[in-house]
């Protein structure tokens, strides 16, 4: 009975949202973030570089800027928009590219149940890039 009860759990969890590892920065430092429409919305990494969304004097990090996704007005930093990544069901959140050019996945905060999809603030404070 444990054993099943086990088994129930580890099956649960397996489809968790996708939590960020610290030995999985390396793949995300350098990532391009695209919106659906093409739209660059800057890169992941750490705070002191020009295109990171985690540098404060970017552009891509900014409230006002409409390629921002912490922008609560544009179509990307919204809670509404099915584009945003604040949108924890949106159909077409920015999908975060690779340097290589490969997809790793999206940028969104949900749904709960895609482990294919990286909430913003988990990447900068596992990566230790505030």
């Amino acid at each position: 009975m444990k054993s099943l009860l086990f088994l129930a759990l580890f099956s649960v969890s397996s489809f968790a949202f996708a939590e960020v590892n610290s030995w999985e920065c390396g793949n995300f430092e350098g990532a391009k973030i695209l919106a659906e429409d093409g739209t660059e919305l800057g890169k992941l990494g750490p705070k002191w570089e020009t295109e990171s969304i985690y540098n404060e004097s970017s552009e891509y990090s900014s409230t006002w800027s409409s390629e921002s996704i912490f922008n609560e007005h544009s179509d990307y930093g919204n809670s509404y928009s099915d584009q945003s990544a604040f949108n924890d069901s949106a159909s077409s959140p920015p999908v975060i590219i690779s340097e290589e050019g490969e997809e790793i996945g999206k940028l969104s905060v949900g749904p709960s149940w895609d482990n294919k999809r990286y909430d913003p603030y988990d990447i900068k404070y596992t990566c230790d890039w505030d």
